[in-house]
């Protein structure tokens, strides 16, 4: 089996149509809605790349698609006039707007004449293709405020320790949760919802910032890392025994309440709240592992301000009011609230 890469313009793509082919593996030919046919047409008009497709070239010199069905379909319903982009069919476009489809190179990798074990594995494989997650989005941008999280947090030794998993740059979105909450905070008093649109918004503010927002962003840096230094003093490697990422954006942003202008916390106090830490986390644990049977109403609704939504803003409050009066209450009785 041989393997090439080769460019075709959709005019040749269209020359060649009567020689390529589904294989019976394939899904059915229209999934797709007017509106994401139209998105092609649109990506394509402005020369944007699209995914590449996959093709083999069998012996008699035809081509079975692996992989492209839909973005084929969508172009060749477009020339048959099949929908509208924008309103307009293909032949209502302008001559210039014609020729710039028409123009377009679509990247094909060709497998001569693969056997058909090899082409379905490959099949499959290309279909659960993950989705990029926010941190991969991120990762795509640049700036003052993606170099702090991706370059300086990400290896500060309390991110380091966590049980999060690297991959996908899932610390990195942690440290970006942190970052828009710490300045959020600071500038306005409240929190900020942590979705990726709001992420990539915040991250194009701080790509260059410049005279009082260069200040904010320096000042707000250095209290973020005095934060993270605190909380690796205090935890040390107990910080591998953190795992879920909402519930250490919040012990973040309490322990930064918390520790207030202060340097660092007193000995037996910072020990007390690592303490209180873990045997929340223990018995949030414990309460999702009863079911039905649960017997601690205040654990369980801290639980589902972890895990209903939990990047949204009026969530991430929930979560801070209610660790401290879980703390308040756990220092007082050394007990957690409702037990």
């Amino acid at each position: 089996m041989k393997r090439r890469i080769e460019e075709w313009t959709i005019t040749k793509l269209l020359k060649e149509t009567p020689r390529i082919s589904f294989p019976e593996y394939q899904r059915e030919k229209l999934l797709w809605s007017p509106e994401k046919k139209a998105l092609l047409i649109d990506t394509i008009l402005e020369d944007i790349d699209i995914p590449k497709l996959y093709f083999n070239q069998t012996a008699d010199g035809n081509y079975e698609v692996v992989d492209g069905q839909q973005r084929l379909w969508a172009i060749w319903e477009y020339f048959g006039e099949d929908y509208t982009y924008k309103t307009k069919k293909f032949s209502e476009l302008t001559r210039a707007q014609q020729e710039r489809i028409k123009d377009y190179e679509l990247q094909i990798t060709i497998f001569e004449d693969a056997d058909d074990s090899y082409l379905r594995k490959l099949f499959v494989r290309l279909q659960i293709a993950l989705l990029l997650v926010s941190g991969e989005k991120l990762h795509a941008l640049t700036g003052a405020m993606k170099d702090l999280v991706f370059r300086k947090l990400v290896s500060h030794k309390f991110i380091k320790a966590l049980d999060i998993s690297p991959k996908r740059f899932s610390k990195q979105t942690l440290c970006a949760q942190i970052c828009i909450n710490t300045f959020m905070r600071k500038k306005v008093g409240t929190f900020a919802t942590t979705r990726f649109e709001n992420l990539q918004h915040f991250f194009q503010e701080y790509a260059q910032p410049k005279g009082k927002d260069k200040e904010f962003f320096e000042t707000m840096s250095q209290r973020i890392t005095l934060v993270l230094d605190e909380l690796w003093k205090v935890f040390d490697r107990k910080a591998n025994d953190l795992t879920n990422r909402s519930y250490i954006l919040s012990i973040y942003l309490f322990f930064d309440e918390l520790l207030g202008e202060r340097d660092e916390l007193p000995k037996n106090e910072g020990k007390q709240f690592v303490e209180f830490t873990s045997v929340l986390w223990q018995r949030l644990k414990g309460e999702a592992k009863k079911g039905f049977e649960r017997t601690n109403k205040e654990v369980y609704t801290f639980s589902t301000f972890l895990n209903s939504a939990p990047t949204e803003k009026y969530q991430i409050d929930n979560r801070h009011q209610a660790l401290a009066q879980h703390y308040e209450h756990f220092k007082k009785t050394g007990k957690i609230k409702g037990d």
